[in-house]
């Protein structure tokens, strides 16, 4: 009982299998086994020629290998069948001899979405989008050191980020060397007094000599001519020395302390100008050619939203940072206010231009591969694929190098259901090959066609065949 019922079981499974495989070969006219269904063939046995096929045939736009003796939908993408016979090509001659051509109907066409546009010259702008933080002028810092060894007596600063005038005092500190350069300076004055009316002209010009080398050691030491004219007023050495502030601005470090002894050449402050301040800016190595010394440049920052500044590009390291592969674009500010602060997180837009250039829409380039290509219109609704070189990118715009001339017309949409169309109608592997010498003399080898994401070989973007 059981071999007969399991034997009962593969007959019927073999019969369903076999209705199925008829009415799919049946739907879509694979010949064996449609001969198999319809021996006699009806309208296939009939005519003679292959006119008379396609006459009553009906075939999908997006799919020409789907085809049907009736009207109605394609399985695949669900669009109409249209008689075959409309479908027939309109290439020349001269375009069907030119591997991966495409010509398609205007219905085609509206369907497949196929805009264009023309090639032209164009204002090319660059624009660059970078990160960057806000540091210093180098060159308007200015450290305040000991002229000589002493000890601190008193501080007039005594703490950081303190703004100062130039001028300012800044600290008190007893020196004994410079109370005793003091002392010499007095007795070498004392001495050009008492030979001023001697009959010895060597004498006099001796003492003139020490004064004036006594003179200029308080000068050296930071003594100011005012500070040395109180000195001869009072005809006593004073047991401490102020120190003035050398500089305006903002006091970035303070490195002594009150009652500390500090050595000859020891720095004492730190003072920093806010008017003028650098962005320092870290661009990858590929744009680097896009922001050359001059390019100006509009920073903002969150702390201060809408408000903009702006200034130029001054200098570009000569070399990269290794862990990011970014290069420092330094910018320089005018600060007023002081609002951009030293660390402050900035965002860098820098504006080059590059003038008129030959482009094209963004949206028409196809990159296979080492190559770029477009498809170029040579007639109405005939597409043919053109290899190009292509430069800078400015928003939604490629430069032309090479490949193209302008006011020829490119396929600004629908590219990769072209691309897929000629892959579908030549056969080929590669649709493109045959049409390097558009890419100009210095062209690079042409590279075998990668299939374009999402499309599955004969069939669209979304519609992969099953």
């Amino acid at each position: 009982m059981r071999g007969k019922s399991g034997r009962r079981w593969v007959v019927a499974a073999v019969a369903l299998v076999a209705a199925g495989l008829a009415g799919a070969a049946a739907f879509y006219n694979i010949p064996a086994f449609h001969q198999l269904v319809h021996p006699h063939g009806g309208d296939e046995s009939a005519g003679g020629g292959g006119s008379g096929k396609e006459a009553g045939q009906y075939t999908c736009p997006m799919h020409p290998f789907i085809v049907s003796d009736r009207p109605g939908a394609c399985p695949i993408c669900g669009m109409a069948l249209v008689p075959k016979s409309s479908m027939a090509s309109s290439l020349t001659d001269n375009a069907a001899a030119s591997i991966g051509a495409v010509s398609m109907s205007p219905a085609q066409r509206l369907m497949a979405n196929v805009a264009t546009a023309k090639t032209e010259w164009r204002e090319f702008s660059l624009e660059t989008s970078a990160s960057g933080k806000v540091s210093w002028d180098e060159r308007m810092l200015a450290t305040v050191p000991a002229r000589f060894g002493g000890r601190i007596e008193r501080l007039h600063v005594d703490f950081t980020g303190t703004r100062v005038v130039k001028g300012q005092p800044l600290l008190e500190i007893y020196s004994p060397d410079l109370v005793a350069s003091q002392r010499e300076y007095l007795l070498a004055r004392e001495g050009v007094e008492r030979l001023k009316d001697s009959p010895y002209e060597d004498a006099r010009r001796m003492s003139s000599r020490l004064l004036e080398a006594a003179r200029a050691r308080l000068k050296l030491w930071g003594v100011t001519d005012a500070q040395i004219a109180g000195l001869e007023r009072s005809g006593e050495p004073g047991l401490v020395s102020t120190v003035y502030a050398p500089a305006s601005g903002v006091v970035t470090e303070r490195l002594v302390s009150a009652g500390q002894y500090v050595a000859e050449g020891a720095p004492l402050f730190n003072i920093a100008d806010p008017a003028r301040v650098w962005v320092q800016a870290e661009i990858y190595e590929t744009e680097i050619g896009r922001v050359p010394v001059g390019t100006p440049a509009i920073v903002t920052t969150e702390a201060w939203p809408g408000r903009e500044f702006r200034g130029r590009a001054s200098f570009v390291d000569p070399f990269l940072d290794p862990g990011t592969r970014t290069a420092r674009v330094r910018v320089e500010l005018p600060n007023p206010g002081g609002l951009l602060k030293p660390e402050m997180f900035v965002r860098v837009a820098f504006r080059g231009r590059k003038g008129r250039a030959l482009a094209v829409p963004d949206t028409a380039v196809l990159v296979t591969g080492e190559r770029a290509m477009v498809w170029t219109e040579v007639s109405p609704n005939v597409f043919e694929p053109r290899t190009v070189r292509v430069g800078h990118r400015s928003g939604d715009f490629f430069e032309v190098l090479s490949g193209l001339s302008e006011g020829e017309t490119v396929a600004t949409s629908a590219g990769f259901l072209i691309d897929s169309e000629s892959q579908l109608r030549s056969g080929s592997a590669d649709p493109h090959a045959g049409h390097g010498a558009a890419e100009g003399a210095n062209a690079p080898p042409a590279a075998p066609a990668a299939a374009p994401a999402g499309i599955a070989p004969g069939g669209h973007d979304g519609h992969g065949g099953k």
